[in-house]
C-alpha cells in the first residue's frame, strides 16, 4: 500500500484550513448519481460551512473500479484531507479503508454495507435493521406479536431476515416464519403458496388461518403489487394480517395496489426532506435522488465539526456524540461500530395516498417509539 511522503502531506497543512474529501463516481455509469451527491454536498456547504472549511471532489469510479476508488483516496490524502466523505458502494469503502485507516482520516460512507463499518469507517446509508426495529415496536405497541417474513434471497433480504429476528427478540414477540424468494423468478405463485401454508391450511376443517399476525415484505412496488394479490389468493385476508414494509417503500407507488393498504412502513419523516428537496431543486433544476440527501447530511455534519477545531476535530467522541445531528433525513447518529441509528416515521399505505401515522422521533432522549 503506497501513501504519499510525509514532507508531501506536511506541505498540504501549511494553512489552518479544515479539507474535506468528497468520493463519489463522477464518471461510468453511476456518474449521475455522483454529481447529484456532489451538487448536494454543495449545496451544505452553501448552506453551513465557513470559509476555513475546503470541499474538494474526487472521482471514486463505479462499485467495481477499485482502482480508481484507491487513486482517488491516495490522492485525498496527499491533499491534506482531514476527513474522507463517500465512496458510494461497499466495495469501494473496503478498497479505501486501508488507505484512510493508514493516514488516520476518518470515513463517512454513503454506503449502507454493515460489514465495511468499523476502525475509522461510518457508514451513512439506511440500514436495513433501524427501519425492521421502528416498525416492529410500533406493531408491538398496537397489539400484533406474532411476525413473518417473505424476502428476497439477495444479501439485502438477508439483512432483513436478522434484523426482524434481533428486533422481534428485543421486543419480546415472535418470528414465526422466514421465507426467501429468488428475486429472479417471473412467477412468484409457488414461492408464495409455500410461505402461505394454503394446502395445509386448505386441508383443516373449518380452512385453518396463517400462523402469524403480521408479514414484512421489503421488496419495491413492482414485485409488491405481484404478490400481494398473491397472498390474497391463497387466502391471507389483510384486514387481519398486517402487511409491513421497510423504506424501499418509499421508491415506488405502493398507494396503487389494494392488497396493500393498511400496510406499515418505517421511513424518514417528510417535513424535513421536503425542504431539502426544495431547495435543490431551486438550486440545480431537478429533483434530488433519495440518496442525495446523505451527501448533504455528510457535509453539513463535518463543516458543524470544523466549525469548532480546538474542540477536538473529527475525533470518534465528537463524530458519535450520544446527541447525534439534525439532518434531511430526520435526526441521526454514528455510532462506535461505525453503524449508524435514525430516528423513523411510521407510514400508513391508503388508496392513492400515504400518510404518517406516527411521527419520527425529535431527539434520541427515550423512547424512540412514540
Amino acid at each position: 500500500m503506497l501513501l504519499p511522503p510525509p514532507e508531501i502531506i506536511a506541505e498540504a497543512l501549511k494553512d489552518d484550513k479544515i479539507r474535506v474529501a468528497l468520493l463519489v463516481p463522477l464518471s461510468g455509469s453511476e456518474e449521475r448519481i455522483g454529481r447529484a451527491l456532489q451538487n448536494a454536498a454543495e449545496l451544505a456547504l452553501f448552506d453551513t460551512a465557513d470559509q476555513n472549511f475546503v470541499l474538494r471532489p474526487y472521482d471514486s469510479g463505479g462499485g467495481g473500479d477499485s482502482a480508481r476508488a484507491e487513486a482517488a483516496v491516495q490522492a485525498a490524502v496527499a491533499d491534506g484531507a482531514d476527513m474522507i466523505l463517500g465512496p458510494l458502494f461497499g466495495a469501494s469503502t473496503t478498497a479505501i479503508a486501508p488507505y484512510a485507516r493508514a493516514a488516520q482520516v476518518p470515513v463517512l460512507s454513503f454506503s449502507n454495507d454493515e460489514a465495511v463499518a468499523g476502525d475509522g469507517v461510518y457508514v451513512l446509508g439506511f440500514l436495513p435493521r433501524d427501519q425492521v426495529r421502528r416498525v416492529v415496536n410500533y406493531a408491538e405497541v398496537n397489539g400484533l406479536t406474532r411476525f413473518a417474513a417473505f424476502v428476497p434471497s439477495t444479501p439485502y433480504g438477508r439483512s432483513v431476515a436478522s434484523a426482524l429476528q434481533s428486533a422481534t427478540g428485543e421486543a419480546g414477540v415472535q418470528a414465526v416464519k422466514i421465507s426467501y424468494y429468488d428475486p429472479s423468478t417471473p412467477d412468484l405463485t409457488p414461492s408464495v403458496k409455500e410461505f402461505t401454508e394454503h394446502d395445509r391450511r386448505a386441508r383443516q376443517q373449518p380452512p385453518g388461518e396463517v400462523p402469524f399476525q403480521a408479514i414484512l415484505l421489503p421488496d419495491g412496488a413492482e414485485r409488491l403489487r405481484a404478490i400481494g394479490p398473491m397472498l390474497a389468493y391463497y387466502d391471507v385476508d389483510s384486514s387481519n394480517v398486517r402487511l409491513l414494509g421497510t423504506s424501499i417503500w418509499e421508491a415506488g407507488d405502493v398507494t396503487t395496489e389494494p392488497t396493500l393498504v393498511g400496510g406499515w412502513y418505517a421511513a424518514p419523516g417528510p417535513d424535513e426532506r421536503a425542504a431539502f428537496d426544495q431547495r435543490y431543486r431551486a438550486a440545480f433544476g431537478s429533483a434530488p435522488p433519495a440518496i442525495a440527501g446523505l451527501a448533504y447530511d455528510a457535509t453539513a455534519l463535518a463543516a458543524a465539526l470544523a466549525r469548532d477545531p480546538a474542540a477536538g476535530g473529527f475525533t470518534p467522541a465528537r463524530l458519535t456524540a450520544n446527541d447525534g445531528f439534525a439532518g434531511v433525513n430526520g435526526i441521526f447518529r454514528l455510532r462506535a461500530d461505525g453503524l449508524n441509528e435514525r430516528g423513523l416515521a411510521v407510514y400508513e399505505v391508503g388508496s392513492g395516498e400515504k400518510r404518517v401515522i406516527d411521527p419520527a422521533p425529535q431527539s434520541f432522549a427515550p423512547p424512540l417509539i412514540n
